[in-house]
């Protein structure tokens, strides 16, 4: 049993005190912070790693990546292992008794992928070379760009959107009577493997952008807080954030009531994060200091205002 956070130095600890020794195979059970945890071990064994999870908040039981933190949970970074899990065992007997918070935080995550690819998308549409340059253009362009590891995850996060969407209210209704319908596997799907498939595809990057900044800087800025929620709970808040970066407030506000609706917060005062002007500042500064905006900033100048105005869409 791990009860501490996904870290490095407990990983390193217990291979140095031989609890690794002549292990063939590592089977993760839990949630997200114990399969993450179990990635590293199995890293460390050279061994390949089965997992078996309780919840499906989150992607990390069929993706290749680990988010660690320090023992103190905080925000460290995202390692990235050449292996996938050899196996993810994935019960619905099991999935189908987990709260209802969960099923919506895991297909919450898992519909941000669009959301947060659609960033990178307008993005590449600015720094795109013209007609002179490498890519083709028009329809040629297009067929190369669908073909492209992001056009493919963006393909299979526009199903994997779409899906939910039309599923995750009665799977969660299901879910609260203790029901293992076929809406409830569909989404546990979804969450699980479509959303690790992307990851797998995306390679880690260009499918997070600020629903998934907002999470990280949950867990950096204010980590004992944010230890209170689930990924996809903190990705959920971050979502309404991107939603109006990207144009679409009435997204953001369609998405909100559905939050509230299933029990999750949709605002950072409903988290209980502090929302003193400072506080603003604290956020604003941590964001536009990621890869992800800095990005934006260099090709766009009107990237930083739209930033600060969509967090103010979730700073109350």
């Amino acid at each position: 049993e791990h009860g501490g956070f996904c870290n490095r130095e407990d990983a390193l600890d217990f291979g140095a005190s031989g609890g690794l020794d002549g292990i063939d195979v590592v089977v993760g059970c839990g949630g997200g912070t114990i399969l993450d945890f179990s990635k590293c071990l199995a890293h460390l064994a050279g061994a390949p790693l089965v997992t078996v999870p309780t919840s499906s908040a989150q992607c990390c039981a069929f993706s290749s990546i680990a988010c660690c933190y320090t023992r103190e949970g905080r925000y460290v970074s995202t390692s990235h292992f050449s292996h996938e899990p050899a196996a993810a065992l994935l019960d619905l007997s099991v999935l189908a008794r987990q709260p209802g918070r969960l099923l919506a935080a895991g297909a919450l995550d898992a519909m941000a992928k669009k959301i947060e690819i659609a960033f990178w998308t307008q993005l590449d549409a600015r720094t795109s070379p013209g007609a002179s340059g490498v890519l083709p253009q028009g329809r040629a362009r297009s067929a190369a760009l669908a073909e492209s590891p992001a056009g493919i995850a963006g393909a299979i996060s526009d199903f994997i959107y779409s899906d939910v969407d039309a599923k995750i209210d009665k799977a969660v209704a299901d879910v609260a009577e203790g029901k293992a319908t076929a809406a409830v596997r569909d989404v546990i799907f979804d969450s699980i493997v479509g959303a690790g498939i992307v990851s797998g595809i995306s390679g880690g990057s260009r499918q997070v952008a600020l629903a998934h900044r907002f999470y990280y800087g949950a867990r950096t800025l204010h980590p004992a807080l944010a230890a209170r929620y689930t990924h996809g709970e903190l990705v959920a808040v971050g979502l309404l954030m991107q939603h109006a970066y990207n144009g679409s407030p009435e997204g953001a506000a369609a998405l909100a009531a559905r939050l509230r609706n299933w029990g999750l917060a949709a605002s950072m005062g409903e988290l209980g994060f502090a929302l003193s002007p400072s506080d603003f500042e604290e956020w604003a500064g941590y964001i536009l200091g990621t890869k992800t905006m800095r990005a934006a900033v260099a090709v766009d100048s009107g990237a930083e205002k739209r930033m600060r105005e969509a967090l103010e869409t979730i700073f109350k």
